[in-house]
């Protein structure tokens, strides 16, 4: 059961609803709010900035200061703007076939990155030759699109036999839908396999990148990609996507370096790359803000904010396992989900009535904003909404006390697919509007949403 909100108003952690109903927030922008709602330095450069007209068409000279603190950040020798987390993997995709002169792509079911057609695959076959997951994208968008199996043996043995084939291997490198699969023995094996076949490994950091640590999940697994793609977090609710990464890549952006007044020329040829938006003044106005933030900040600021949410998950999951509710808290550092051994969609509707918002597609995330008497609030409402639950009958102990007579709780979903009528596609395994958890309706096995490989939290 959905109930989308329509929001009046929101500061900090907390948000107010069309109606008056106050809520702790634990959506937070889908992931891009990592300060809040509002957060004074961002509010603060953007009202300096109006005060003196928007100035859209001309680049601003803060543009030059944000690539350089990215860079500093992320550790990248180049970066360009996008507009969007799209617009940016789009990008990327394309300076990636431009330097190999390749055409095929890999990328893991379950990822996410954005409704390029070209990406909006599901394996087709044994050998992950992918088709598209929806009406509306023709077979030849994802002709040139293989979709594996993330974290496994096999994918990593059809990387290596694809060899000199690949452009690139795109990689969400823990996906929201599963933050406990963090397999960072595969994406060492990986970097590995792409070097050695000369093919761009691409990290999706859309949601790790300056949430877990300044440098993201590449610091956190050892792994530097030679390229990766950026936003939520870095525009703090406004719209920006950036590419960084290796020079020689990036370089397909604008020729590379030369100068006026010598014979220099751009050293290598552009690949197409522009839009209205990029680079649009607010946006880059809010990611100085934030870069400017969390560099005074110090990695100190994730490693806290990680350190709280392991012990929000930490406290639930005590509380989950002791009362034999069907849930268990995955997180990695501030970004978590509840993950279901049962049918528990009537838990949302009961922490909204609780006064706690989870948007339809589930993926959770704190922000520095978070008090902790906030978290307190978010854990007695999950508390108190399944204990109201197991009252009316709902998801019982697997020992009932004596002369204590439970209703049934009703037969978990079958795990075999559903007759799908002639000439349907199966489902996607994500969202096409964004995150989602579709049913699964094709006969594929799903990953293993239990495995925690690596097996340590993101601080």
């Amino acid at each position: 059961m959905l109930y989308p909100l329509a929001a009046r108003e929101a500061h900090g952690s907390r948000m107010t609803d069309v109606d008056g109903n106050a809520y702790i927030d634990l959506t937070m922008g889908f992931g891009a709010l990592l300060l809040g709602h509002e957060p004074e330095p961002v509010r603060e450069a953007v009202q300096r900035h109006l005060a003196h007209g928007l100035r859209l068409g001309p680049r601003e000279a803060v543009t030059g200061e944000v690539a350089e603190l990215l860079a500093e950040t992320t550790g990248a020798e180049r970066v360009a703007f996008a507009t969007t987390g799209t617009e940016a993997n789009s990008a990327a995709v394309r300076l990636a076939r431009a330097a190999t002169g390749r055409s095929r792509i890999v990328m893991f079911r379950g990822s996410y990155h954005g409704h390029i057609d070209s990406v909006l695959g599901r394996p087709g076959g044994r050998d992950g030759t992918a088709v598209p997951v929806s009406k509306g994208i023709p077979d030849s968008a994802v002709s040139e699109l293989t979709v594996l199996e993330y974290g496994s043996q096999e994918a990593l043995d059809a990387i290596d036999q694809l060899g000199d084939t690949l452009a690139a291997v795109l990689v969400e490198p823990v996906q929201c839908r599963n933050p406990g699969l963090r397999p960072a023995a595969f994406l060492r094996a990986l970097r590995e396999i792409t070097r050695k076949h000369g093919t761009v490994l691409l990290f999706d950091e859309m949601l790790t990148g300056l949430r877990a640590h300044p440098r993201g999940a590449q610091h956190h697994f050892g792994v530097e990609p030679d390229l990766a793609t950026y936003g939520k977090a870095l525009g703090s609710g406004f719209p920006i996507g950036a590419i960084a990464g290796r020079a020689d890549l990036m370089d397909g952006v604008d020729g590379g370096f030369w100068q006026y007044g010598d014979d220099s020329r751009p050293p290598r040829e552009t690949t197409f790359f522009g839009g209205t938006y990029m680079q649009h003044p607010l946006s880059m106005v809010a990611a100085h803000a934030v870069l400017s933030h969390l560099k005074e900040a110090g990695p100190g600021l994730q490693e806290q904010l990680n350190q709280r949410t392991d012990r929000f998950a930490r406290e639930l999951n005590t509380m989950l396992e002791r009362d034999e509710f069907p849930l268990q808290v995955v997180n990695f550092g501030s970004m978590f989900r509840f993950r279901h051994r049962a049918e528990m969609e009537l838990l949302y509707p009961h922490l909204l009535l609780r006064g706690v918002y989870v948007w339809e597609w589930r993926s959770c995330y704190l922000s520095t904003a978070h008090t902790d008497e906030d978290l307190h609030q978010a854990q007695e409402a999950v508390s108190g909404a399944l204990r109201e639950l197991r009252d009316s009958g709902w998801y019982p102990r697997s020992r009932t006390r004596a002369g204590a007579a439970a209703r049934p709780a009703p037969a978990p979903k079958s795990s075999a697919p559903e007759p799908m009528p002639p000439g349907e596609r199966p489902v996607p395994d994500f969202s096409i509007s964004f995150f989602g958890d579709y049913p699964e309706r094709s006969g594929a096995a799903r990953p293993d949403g239990d495995r925690d490989v690596e097996g340590e939290g993101a601080g």
